[in-house]
């Protein structure tokens, strides 16, 4: 596949993304000349695209997957947007500490926060409670200095239609070093496109389903990359249009915000619907300022279809090779 196809034009624009391109090589090149290798092994959820690729809820669902299979999951994220810096282990409801995704992470499995991956690797060693244990990397991709054991690429819209930064959405080009693609999707289509480039792809068909709170009319609020899912999923299911408010993704609400949604949700009792990533902050928010406002708590549910079970058992073939190499070499 040339890969010409992934530059836009006009010339200009061109230009912009070839800039990007050379940056981006050499930024690989030179974080990836010593790959540094975990004590566990490591699955890495990430991405070609920027943003909104549902990399957050694949790395909860490959989580519960080996949890059922008796793994140990250790959940590591840098933790966007947070002020976390050194590797740390979520302990605390703090968004503005670990941000709001390792909340969402840290409400089932042990959770660590840190730029440095490698780090945050060994962190994890050192709490793992049993020899099961297995490193599931949220975002990680692009992170060349740690060497992955699998790989998968999440796509909502195909990468491969898509076009470089900053015109388009790829962070760089796809490449076939990677061992799966899974395609988050509302409907899985009847003529599936089982692979890329020999990578083969599974499908999990997304819903939103409320979690916490009561299913009646309100206003809605959604601080994540692509709002509008989210909203047309919950109109769907009241039966109503109520006030929208969108904030930018991984947002920090204050009270203005809250001074904001309790004028527009009087007349509806104060009922707010929100995403679990965006109920993470409002809920200490509202807690800290006696807000009257109530929160009903929607989250994305993915049902895997029948080819994703092979999924599963790829990572964990790649697991039990990773346990198996490690205690020879011990030996």
């Amino acid at each position: 596949m040339s890969k010409i196809q992934y530059y836009s034009f006009p010339l200009g624009l061109w230009k912009l993304q070839l800039f990007y391109r050379l940056g981006q090589r050499f930024d690989r090149w030179r974080r990836s000349r010593k790959k540094a290798v975990a004590a566990l092994p490591v699955i890495c959820v990430g991405n070609f695209q920027a943003g909104g690729t549902g990399k957050t809820p694949v790395t909860q669902w490959v989580a519960n997957s080996l949890k059922e299979l008796g793994y140990e999951p250790i959940i590591l994220l840098r933790g966007y947007k947070g002020r976390t810096v050194k590797s740390t282990v979520v302990d605390r409801p703090d968004a503005s500490l670990f941000g709001d995704e390792a909340l969402l992470h840290a409400r089932n499995f042990p959770t660590i926060v840190g730029k440095n991956r490698v780090e945050s690797c060994a962190l994890a060693q050192t709490i793992a409670r049993t020899n099961k244990a297995v490193i599931v990397l949220d975002d990680g991709l692009q992170y060349y200095e740690l060497h992955k054991n699998f790989s998968i690429v999440c796509q909502k819209t195909k990468f491969d239609y898509d076009t470089l930064l900053p015109q388009g959405r790829l962070r760089e080009i796809p490449h076939t070093n990677v061992d799966a693609i899974v395609s988050v999707v509302d409907h899985v289509p009847a003529e599936k496109e089982t692979d890329w480039e020999g990578v083969p792809n599974f499908f999990l068909q997304r819903h939103s389903a409320m979690k916490k709170g009561a299913l009646e009319p309100g206003a809605m609020v959604c601080g994540i990359a692509k709002p509008d899912d989210f909203f047309y999923n919950v109109q769907k299911a009241i039966g109503f249009i109520g006030p929208e408010f969108k904030f930018k993704d991984h947002h920090r609400f204050t009270r203005k915000d809250l001074n904001r949604l309790e004028l527009a949700t009087e007349k509806f009792g104060y009922r707010v619907h929100c995403t679990a990533k965006d109920a993470v902050k409002l809920e200490p928010l509202i807690r800290e300022a006696g807000s009257p406002l109530k929160l009903s708590v929607w989250d994305v549910e993915l049902v895997p279809d029948q080819e994703a079970s092979a999924l599963v058992q790829a990572i964990a073939q790649k697991i039990e090779e990773v346990y198996i190499n490690r205690a020879r070499k011990e030996a």
